[in-house]
């Protein structure tokens, strides 16, 4: 009996939604600002939602989610706590799924654009733009 309960244990588990197996990637578009809280963080499904100036924060990649609801919510959640802790106030959504492309056995990669209202920023978000913008254009002279 104890054998047939904890192989329907397992069997529950693993049926449950996990982000164990999935990757993310930050990729800067602007400074980081002060961090913000992750339950703050809107999350927008169209450009067309983004009614306020703002600037770009960056681009946060969370691959090869399980196509289903409960992953993808997760994904999503994750995604506004890495932006809160960069800073944004709001995020983007997007997404590439794998099965569109016939794999066998399809995966989710989210792709959130975290966004930073101006109205938002403070003395140091102000410093953080700034330097950021003199150091891109270093950058750029540097590689001319």
């Amino acid at each position: 009996m104890k054998k047939v309960l904890l192989i329907a244990m397992l069997f529950v588990l693993a049926g449950c939604a996990t982000l164990e197996n999935s990757s993310v990637d930050w990729i800067p578009i602007g400074p980081e600002f002060s961090a913000t809280k992750a339950q703050n963080v809107e999350i927008l499904s169209s450009a067309k939602d983004i009614t306020r100036p703002y600037t770009n924060v960056g681009l946060l990649r969370i691959k090869n989610l399980k196509p289903d609801r409960e992953t993808l919510k997760m994904g999503v959640e994750k995604g506004r706590k890495i932006a809160a802790s960069k800073g944004a106030d709001a995020i983007l959504l997007g997404q590439y799924n794998s099965a569109s492309d016939g794999a066998p056995d399809p995966r989710v990669t989210l792709i959130i654009y975290t966004i930073k209202y101006m109205e938002t920023v403070n003395e140091k978000d102000i410093k953080a733009l700034e330097d950021f913008q003199i150091m891109s254009i270093l950058n750029e002279r540097t590689e001319n």
